[in-house]
Formats: structure tokens, sequence, C-alpha cells
């Protein structure tokens, strides 16, 4: 499988004309229990939100939308030294093109790469529970080494979720592998037509094998 490398540097003193606008129907916002060091045990939580368009969707830490969303309505902006998301990542996937680009923030730089989406084989349960209203149902799969459980509901028609997870028969509700490493669990859905600005970038593309 081949995937496209790039490194992406972030200009953040642009014009407001050189945003890019995704137009999103549906936010998901979920609570992320994660490990930044597998080894230490320690915990972290953010939130984090899910956005959904027409065969598009963006994900990425809170904070981070709003950053994007400050630098739209101004012609000039100084990204702070520090990141101010725990989250530094943002997966964009495009269901048409059936791919999906991974960038990760390093200071004021991102290196990322593009690949399939995720051809995850899901075994689903017959277990179900409650998540908030939504009815949910078990699935399970191993990929790349990793066993991960998930919970979807039909209810909402999405075959989505967070970071690179989907491919189930409804919105996944609920994710974490089994070494507790993350934990993703739905805190609110909200069916609102919203416009959201991403910071523009400069791509420098690589391919390799």
């Amino acid at each position: 499988m081949k995937k496209t490398f790039f490194f992406l540097i972030l200009v953040y003193s642009l014009c407001f004309s050189q945003n890019i606008l995704f137009k999103s129907d549906v936010q998901i916002i979920y609570g992320l229990d994660f490990k930044p060091d597998s080894t230490s045990g320690k915990s972290q939580n953010e939130i984090v939100s899910l956005y959904i368009g027409k065969n598009k969707s963006v994900f990425q830490d809170n904070k981070k939308f709003q950053i994007d969303s400050l630098i739209a309505s101004q012609q000039h902006f100084e990204f702070p030294s520090k990141l101010l998301f725990k989250v530094n990542h943002v997966v964009f996937k495009d269901f048409k093109k059936s791919e999906l680009v991974y960038s990760e923030m390093i200071d004021k730089a991102v290196v990322g790469y593009k690949e399939p989406l995720l051809q995850m084989k899901w075994n689903l349960k017959n277990e179900s529970k409650k998540i908030l209203t939504y009815t949910s149902y078990k699935a399970e799969t191993e990929f790349r080494g990793r066993k991960y459980t998930a919970w979807y509901t039909k209810e909402v028609p999405f075959q989505d979720g967070p970071y690179k997870f989907s491919g189930l028969p409804g919105l996944i509700l609920e994710v974490y592998d089994n070494k507790q490493n993350f934990h993703y669990k739905l805190l609110a859905i909200i069916k609102k037509s919203k416009e959201i600005y991403i910071i523009p970038i400069f791509i420098s593309q690589i391919e390799k094998s």
C-alpha cells in the first residue's frame, strides 16, 4: 500500500479570503481519555469533535476549531509559541475518494500523510446498551496488531467515527483499545449546519511505498 507523505508548513498570518471553508451538517462531540505515554500509565482527557459534511468529515480538538475560526476572522494573527490543545492531530476523511489525510502539529509545522480509508473488518456482536439516548451495538476488530471495541448506533446514519475509525453500519459513539491507551465516548450530537474555517496549508508531497 502506498502512502503519500508530506510536510506542511502552516502560515498563520494570512488574508481572510485564503481560508478553507468546510460545510458541516452535524457535530459529534466526544470525551477522550488517553495516555500520551503508554509506559507511564497516566491519563489525560480532552474534548474533541467530528464534523460531518457531504461525503467528508473533519476530526480534531475543539480548541483547534476555535483557533481556526479566530484566524479566519482576522487579517493577521500571531499563533502562540505553545500549543493550546492536547490533541495535536487532524484527520480529514473524504468518503467519495475513499482516502484520509492525517496531519500532526509540531510547534508551527505539521507533518502528515495521505492514505486510503482504513478497511477494518468489524465483527458485529449481539450485545447492546444505551449511550445517552441512543441504542448502540457492540463491534470488535483486530487491526495492525491491536484489538479495538466500538459501540455504534443505527439511529444516526453516518458510517463514521472519531479519529480514523469508520466502516460500521451507523455512527460510532464509543471506541477504545484493549489496553485502554485511548477511550472515546459520545458527549453530544448537534444537528446544525455550520461553516467551519480550516487554516490553510502549503503542501510539499513526497510519495513513498
